[in-house]
């Protein structure tokens, strides 16, 4: 007598194409939102900087009487225009303004050597004098630079 074999127990080849391909494609999209985006975050905040940065250099570029204050305060915790540029104040209500940010707790902002950026009328920072660092952190860290002659841009 001849034994017969059964082949309907198993997942045929094709099947497990499938099954593979599908938790691909979950891995790829669902996981790195499940993680969180700290990284995507600092190069987010950097480029915010760089655009409040270059709105505030416009703006004293435009604006060159002498009475103009044209001036971004950095704090660890985020940046914003300052009302006076005698007594480093940020104006009333700075986050609600396109030349300030405050960044999440879980992240920093950190300027090398000052903690303000005086802008003048030809779009340099006064503080930059042989170029300026400024780190923004958060589970990775973004780099934003400002030369000597005012150039903004990300390093």
């Amino acid at each position: 007598m001849e034994k017969s074999k059964s082949f309907g127990s198993g997942f045929t080849l094709i099947e497990l194409v499938v099954v593979v391909l599908i938790i691909s494609i979950l891995a790829i999209t669902v996981v790195p939102k499940m993680i969180g985006s700290g990284s995507f975050d600092s190069f987010v905040y950097r480029d915010q900087m760089i655009s409040s940065l270059r709105l505030m250099q416009q703006q004293a570029m435009q604006q060159t009487d002498s009475n103009s204050c044209h001036q971004i305060i950095v704090n660890s915790d985020g940046y914003g225009a300052s009302s006076n540029c005698s007594t480093h104040t940020l104006i009333p209500n700075w986050q609600n303004e396109y030349t300030g940010f405050a960044i999440p707790i879980d992240s920093t902002v950190q300027l090398s050597g000052a903690s303000t950026l005086t802008f003048d009328s030809l779009g340099r920072v006064a503080e930059c004098g042989s170029g300026c660092i400024i780190e923004l952190s958060s589970d990775d860290s973004a780099l934003l630079c400002i030369e000597s002659q005012g150039y903004i841009h990300d390093c």
